[in-house]
């Protein structure tokens, strides 16, 4: 399976940092590609999807989140975010890990993430917006949280639900959702 799916326990379970040591490590590196490569697979399929993905999600319990901003892949080692201000927004999500299911959850707006690179340099960067509700759902996932516990009840919705409209779209996401079991 490329990515794990709702009920395989790795989802539930709380990351490990990476220590310094390991940052530069084969495993480390080779999990940075093989994550790379999974999201160009989605990107393949869907060119607006494939921008983010944890380390949980392809089967390691380690603190590391790969975010794709502009076409440029930020491996994020032990990511830490710190809201900018209270200021939150209606963010629509999806889950590889149950991409059969939306809902809105509301994020921060404005945050700080602060991480160390594959090279071991520790960075802040400053993000808003969707790239900002992206890290907070992907770190959200090193502590083993999924989305479906931030969603305000009755407020989830099936892919067959909100695109029946759309059947080109549709079947562009049950390809994704082959990939990714896959």
């Amino acid at each position: 399976m490329r990515i794990r799916q709702l009920g395989d326990p790795i989802l539930r379970e709380v990351s490990k940092p990476v220590s310094q040591e390991d940052i530069r490590s084969d495993e480390v590196r080779e999990l940075i590609q093989h994550m790379k490569d999974v999201l160009n697979g989605i990107q393949a399929i869907s060119s607006e999807n494939g921008n983010a993905l944890s380390a949980p999600q392809v089967g390691q319990l380690l603190r590391l989140i790969l975010l794709r901003i502009d076409g440029v892949f930020y491996p994020m080692i032990n990511p830490e975010f710190e809201a900018l201000s209270d200021n939150k927004f209606a963010f629509e999500e999806e889950c590889f890990s149950l991409y059969d299911q939306r809902a809105t959850v509301q994020r921060y707006h404005d945050i700080k993430v602060t991480f160390t690179d594959e090279k071991g340099v520790i960075h802040e960067l400053y993000l808003t917006g969707e790239q900002a509700g992206l890290v907070q759902h992907e770190i959200d996932h090193l502590d083993g949280i999924l989305f479906l516990d931030r969603v305000e009840e009755g407020r989830l919705i099936s892919i067959d639900s909100l695109l029946r409209n759309d059947p080109e779209r549709l079947s562009q996401v049950r390809e994704m959702i082959c990939y990714m079991r896959s």
